[in-house]
């Protein structure tokens, strides 16, 4: 039976957000706050979808009679981001989480990028108490920001971007505004991210292969990186060879038949991809997508959404736009995609790179630019279960 029925708190404050890649640290104490403290048992609530309506009847963790260490301890501390990153990485429907996916007509798709999570807890014979409701990401902290186990200033993120003709972007944050009868975990409304298209006007031509990044963040959302630079595409090909055997070698025409076979050729797929002319300030996201474990890269082809484009046949008749929205393969299209890159391929990746050496304008000049690695996780002949 659980200690108590979880009274759920509202997520307005930095504090209350956490980061599952590193450690996420609880002290517990007394009510005396006195080292006469002895045991604690512990129950974890762990969801995702609504805050209130999804609650689970019962505690997804529970630990029971933890002791101090050290007879001279006020406190019993535990730590929950390996459970917390499990729930949320764990496999839904056959996609693992986080999940993104570019749309050519509207923001990309995500989810699965947070949970929450509830501590009821009861310390030797005291009265049950309630630490509060939590949201976790995928996200990390960095060695400097061990003290009181979270990321205080994660919204001082760096926004220096640089921006693509024909792409759409858009931009993910934590929203502390949401209420607990309708917060969601999420980006649809009253979501704890945040979902903000972009239309910026600044845009540069991007020269030979058009193509996007998309990577997980240091907070755990999706973000993106848009290269300038040469794109090399290569297929590390491998193959088992064996040799043919026949039931009369004297009847063989070895001009007609292969002596020796191979199997299927695996092969995988990599990308060498410069970032072109950074300013020093992107320093931080080209080091954010190499410390990354999910990334995809996005391959537009030169197509974009015209105005002939967007009508379609009817008994012989054409029917344009003219502010009116209409539906091709699913997708609407609207007079605001005009220009917009309409066909593209998703390529799941992951990091090749190991070394980042930072590049800085008194060391390098003008020269800022780097050249990132990736292998796609998927044979180029599909033969994975």
């Amino acid at each position: 039976m659980a200690l108590a029925t979880p009274t759920l708190s509202n997520i307005d404050d930095k504090s209350k957000i956490f980061f599952s890649q590193s450690p996420i640290h609880f002290n517990l104490q007394n009510e005396l706050t006195d080292s006469s403290i002895q045991s604690v048992t512990v129950e974890v609530y762990i969801w995702r979808g609504f805050q209130e309506a999804d609650l689970p009847p019962s505690p997804s963790l529970t630990f029971n009679n933890i002791k101090k260490i050290s007879p001279d301890d006020n406190y019993i501390t535990i730590e929950l981001h390996n459970e917390i990153k499990a729930f949320i990485t764990s496999s839904n429907l056959n996609k693992n989480n986080p999940q993104w996916s570019y749309n050519t007509t509207n923001v990309p798709t995500t989810a699965g990028e947070g949970v929450y999570f509830h501590i009821v807890y009861k310390v030797d014979n005291e009265s049950v108490k309630q630490l509060g409701t939590y949201f976790a990401t995928t996200g990390y902290r960095y060695s400097f920001e061990q003290k009181g186990g979270l990321y205080t200033g994660y919204e001082d993120v760096e926004t220096f971007r640089k921006y693509a003709k024909s792409i759409n972007y858009d931009r993910c944050t934590i929203n502390r505004t949401t209420q607990v009868a309708t917060s969601q975990s999420g980006t649809g409304t009253n979501g704890m991210i945040t979902q903000q298209s972009l239309n910026p006007t600044a845009r540069n031509p991007q020269t030979g292969v058009k193509c996007l990044i998309a990577y997980v963040n240091r907070l755990g959302l999706w973000d993106t990186f848009t290269p300038f630079g040469k794109f090399v595409e290569s297929i590390d090909t491998k193959r088992d060879e064996y040799s043919s055997s026949f039931r009369n070698p004297l009847q063989v025409n070895s001009q007609i038949q292969h002596l020796k076979q191979s199997g299927t050729p695996l092969g995988n797929r990599k990308f060498q991809i410069n970032t072109g002319l950074l300013d020093e300030n992107n320093n931080y996201q080209v080091r954010e997508i190499l410390q990354s474990g999910k990334i995809y890269l996005v391959i537009f082809n030169d197509d974009v959404f015209e105005t002939i484009q967007t009508g379609i046949t009817v008994d012989s008749t054409i029917v344009t736009v003219d502010n009116t929205t209409i539906t091709v393969d699913s997708d609407v299209v609207t007079e605001a995609d005009l220009g917009f890159y309409s066909t593209y391929v998703q390529i799941p990746v992951s990091n090749s790179s190991t070394n980042f050496l930072k590049k800085t304008r008194l060391n390098d000049k003008s020269s800022i630019s780097y050249t990132l690695e990736f292998e796609e996780t998927n044979n180029f002949i599909n033969n994975i279960l």
